[in-house]
């Protein structure tokens, strides 16, 4: 299929104007609650969300939480109600909300808003201890309470106290297993103005502390329009949703714009997605979904674990959006799964690439439903040396062009600028220049930031004032808006700029042992001069057959030929451990941090200095798990089991060679974190052939208590199975692995870290 288009053809789109199928009726509503009651009236009993169970057969069996409209309606009232007769929620105070994955969420964040109260959704811990993470948040916001899932309460108490006042309460109304009892007492809700704050949306810190991004009401009503007017949202729409729901893009997206355009909406925990990224597909199949969407990564890993039975299984012709945003879009990956999910319906021309940030509410870019997707190839030294896009018409990235997906163009109402941000002045189409913003979702700003926001939320381009500036770079080309990076993350090196994005795809795909868009490219002073430096995660299959010299040639070669560069250090990490924000982000800053302090699990690192040290890793081959508890002596295997595990933790808690941990200590005890344990979980699964649940871990917090849970699980298998005499023993490379095991995407498993496991803040 070819996916390239010219810039006429880009300029005929340009010149048509956003439309809408749902008409008019959204444009009266001022707050998303009355969006809510009108729904209630008109269509009391349509299904308004349902939230699916977390295992293989939810789907395919019916098994979730529902909520219709008017049951919605009436849990978010109530929570109201029993946020008012605590005495002390006031319009305007702000109530951290800490749930996880379900409709509880929903009714708790909406019920904050029928009492007035400014919800900050933040994810759920998993212990006490950890509560230190949330305690930046509730005390840069100022929080008066916390609103939280029953068997939240004793963990988040700790937090409460350390705040010094408020509440911490859990609402029968947000409790999906409680059947709602109305109970209107007559008293009015509160009824906002456009310039009330509806929430904080706290951004997800990648190179400093969290920020609370203040959504007014006014933002949330445009952005909701902007998005239903670009998407062409109607109540026909159905959309299936895995998002984390104290992110942006779900909660806006994902929760509220069915709310808002009246049609239900069909959840799933991001666990279940990370783990089985088919079984979200198979609910977008079974609801017949019209609309999904995530970031890119989200897309990487379906591929990744597609296999032709799965696909045939699925109906993905119902799917008119497919929206990709909220990281960098790249083209391959759009190609890659339009054909993997081809034979199962799904269309090209359902890939619907945006950008957005969370300061101008969430949407700011789109391209038209239906239009397929804009990719341009273009010059890579024009783009580096002047920081012009030169069109080359070919349609794959060589060591000469660069692949762009176009990102639509500004949102219904919203100006769009390309500005030189030393001269402040607009610059031509196709030149690169930082993108600046104005209208009527964008936000005022952080709260309690003043002097920030002054810097950033209120510039004068031309004239006029209340310009945002994003610290996003970009170009327009025939009214099409493509990203190319962000300015604090520029290379520059020997006076031109490079785009830490354009080496690090490069990097990335230069030789088979390296991950698919886990790079991480920066710049750092070595001998008093800017120079760079690449971070890059290895491959399970990488891990295991290594030979870091053909990578490290490889890498070197790649940002030399593509880029006129000479990488100065080099480093191959073990999967899953790129930093990265929640939303998929590469935290570069960290990266870099990372590479001086030596705080990344690396696994071999390359230094271009005179005399500096070479690590390169000891290449063990090393069968599955499984291999290796069939080759044991049936009265050894569970021992044997045992101390695999120590093993992976040792690796994952940084221990001496050779060193392991002691068998009856905590996986906290030992330093890890939410991010080593989901990786516990990750291996397991893979090693095991076993689906072991998101609190596996926190289930069976010791090395011992693991092992016999595990046991119980597979020793049938192991006491009645020998080993498998269709493998080579000795040849890593030809094994194969456990039935219906394919490769982990590290990709999802990192993004999934913090909003699964709330092992940082929301963003």
């Amino acid at each position: 299929m070819s996916t390239l288009r010219s810039t006429k053809e880009q300029q005929a789109v340009q010149n048509t104007s956003w439309t809408t199928r749902a008409g008019k009726e959204n444009e009266e509503f001022y707050s998303i609650i009355q969006a809510i009651e009108k729904r209630s009236l008109e269509i009391p009993a349509d299904m308004a969300m349902r939230f699916f169970y977390d295992d293989a057969t939810a789907v395919a069996e019916g098994r979730f939480d529902a909520w219709s409209w008017k049951e919605l309606r009436d849990r978010a009232r109530n929570v109201g109600r029993e946020l008012a007769a605590t005495g002390l929620v006031l319009p305007g105070v702000r109530i951290l909300v800490v749930y996880p994955p379900g409709l509880g969420f929903i009714a708790a964040f909406l019920g904050c808003l029928y009492a007035g109260a400014v919800p900050v959704p933040v994810p759920a811990p998993r212990r006490a201890d950890g509560i230190h993470r949330w305690l930046h948040i509730a005390r840069d916001a100022g929080i008066t309470g916390i609103l939280c899932d029953k068997d939240l309460i004793e963990t988040l108490t700790p937090l409460q106290q350390a705040v010094g006042h408020g509440f911490c309460v859990a609402p029968m109304g947000g409790d999906p297993a409680i059947a709602c009892q109305q109970n209107d007492d007559g008293r009015p809700f509160f009824s906002p103005g456009p310039k009330h704050v509806a929430f904080l949306q706290y951004t997800s810190g990648s190179t400093s502390d969290p920020k609370g991004v203040m959504v007014t009401h006014g933002n949330l009503m445009a952005n909701l329009r902007q998005i239903s007017v670009a998407f062409e949202y109607g109540p026909s729409d159905r959309s299936a949703c895995w998002l984390p729901h104290y992110h942006d893009m779900g909660l806006i997206d994902g929760i509220l714009s069915p709310v808002f355009n009246g049609f239900p909406v069909s959840l799933m925990a991001p666990a279940s997605f990370l783990r089985r990224p088919l079984r979200f597909l198979e609910l977008a199949s079974h609801v017949r979904a019209t609309v999904i969407g995530g970031p890119n990564f989200s897309y990487e890993h379906c591929v990744e674990k597609s296999s032709p039975d799965a696909v045939a299984a699925l109906d993905l012709s119902t799917i008119r959006i497919a929206y990709n945003g909220a990281e960098p879009i790249r083209p391959q990956t759009l190609r890659r799964f339009a054909a993997t999910f081809e034979p199962c319906g799904f269309r090209w021309k359902a890939l619907y690439c945006c950008y957005g940030q969370a300061e101008a509410t969430l949407f700011q870019t789109g391209n038209r439903p239906d239009d397929p997707p804009h990719i341009l190839s273009i010059r890579r030294d024009e783009l580096t040396a002047r920081g012009t896009a030169i069109e080359t018409g070919q349609e794959e990235d060589t060591q000469e062009t660069l692949e762009l997906a176009a990102c639509g163009r500004a949102a219904d109402g919203l100006d769009l600028a390309l500005v030189d941000p030393d001269r402040r002045a607009r610059v031509a189409d196709g030149v690169v220049g930082e993108i600046w913003i104005k209208g009527p979702n964008v936000t005022p700003g952080y709260w309690g930031r003043a002097k920030l926001n002054a810097e950033t939320f209120d510039q004068v381009l031309d004239g006029t004032g209340g310009w945002r500036r994003t610290g996003d770079l970009g170009f327009r080309l025939a009214g099409q808006i493509y990203i190319t990076g962000r300015l604090k993350d520029l290379i520059i090196i020997r006076g031109q700029n490079h785009h830490p994005e354009d080496i690090e795809q490069s990097v990335f795909s230069c030789h088979p042992a390296l991950a698919q868009g886990r790079a991480s490219a920066f710049s750092l002073e070595l001998d008093g001069e800017e120079q760079v430096g690449v971070v890059c995660e290895l491959t399970r299959e990488g891990l295991r057959d290594i030979d870091a010299e053909d990578v490290f040639r490889a890498i070197r070669g790649a940002v030399s030929r593509n880029h006129n560069l000479k990488a100065a250090i080099i480093a191959l990490i073990r999967p899953s451990s790129l930093p990265r924000t929640p939303s998929g982000k590469v935290r570069r800053f960290a990266c870099r941090q990372g590479v001086v302090s030596g705080d990344l699990r690396v696994v071999a690192r390359w230094d271009a200095r005179p005399g500096a040290r070479i690590d390169l890793p000891e290449v063990a081959e090393q069968p599955s798990w499984q291999e290796q508890l069939h080759r044991q002596p049936k009265a050894l295997r569970k021992d044997a089991l045992r101390r695999l595990i120590r093993q992976e933790v040792g690796l994952l808690a940084r221990l001496g060679p050779g060193e392991l941990p002691d068998a009856a200590a905590g996986f906290f005890d030992l330093g890890l974190d939410s991010v080593a344990l989901v990786n516990i979980g990750a291996t397991i699964e893979r090693e095991l052939a076993v689906q072991v649940g998101p609190t596996l871990i926190f289930e069976h917090p010791t090395i011992d208590a693991l092992t016999d849970h595990l046991w119980s699980i597979v020793r049938t298998d192991m006491h009645d199975t020998e080993i498998r005499h269709d493998v080579p023993a000795n040849d890593a490379k030809t094994a194969v692995p456990a039935a219906g095991l394919q490769q982990p995407s590290v990709a999802a498993e990192f993004a999934a870290l913090k909003a699964l496991l709330g092992s940082e803040t929301a963003g």
